[in-house]
Parts: structure tokens; sequence; C-alpha cells
């Protein structure tokens, strides 16, 4: 299953964006965030260079699909290691 996550541009408080599950709301707009990361299977990527310079606990926003456990830039960060890893193998 793949999904694109992305980074907020504007300052808005987290609660009012996502549901209970961290889901965004129906409502809001992906206008207000910059896509930074795609997940696939086992072909994840940054989708701009700086992506793994973000810092750590900058929160994620699955933009065309759920969360799937990637909420921060660091669990991106663990995903490509582990599939990295994995591919090393």
């Amino acid at each position: 299953m793949s999904t694109t996550f992305g980074i907020l541009k504007l300052q808005i408080d987290h609660d009012k964006i996502v549901d209970d599950d961290g889901d965004l709301l129906e409502y809001i707009s992906e206008n207000v965030f910059e896509p930074v990361f795609f997940r696939s299977m086992n072909n994840s990527r940054w989708l701009t260079h700086l992506g793994p310079y973000i810092s750590d606990d900058i929160k994620v926003y699955a933009l065309d699909n759920t969360q799937q456990g990637i909420f921060t830039i660091k669990d991106c960060k663990n995903l490509i290691n582990k599939e990295n890893d994995s591919s090393s193998e």
C-alpha cells in the first residue's frame, strides 16, 4: 500500500487537523502540506533532498492513505534504514 507523507507548511495545531487515530480530517486541504516522503512496498524514498536532514520530531501526515505507523520524520528514516538493511542481506 503506497502513501505520500507531507509536513505542514503553516503553523496549525496538530489536534485540529487529525482524528483520534491520527488520520487527517476529511475537510483538511492537502495544499497546506509539503510532500516529503513516499512509502511503498520495499521502495520507500524521500521526495525532497532535504528529507534526511529534517528534524526527527517533525510530524508527518498521510496525504492519500492512512498513517500506517508513520507519524514523524524519525519513523520515515527508520523505515528507509530497515528497507536498506533487508535489501543488503
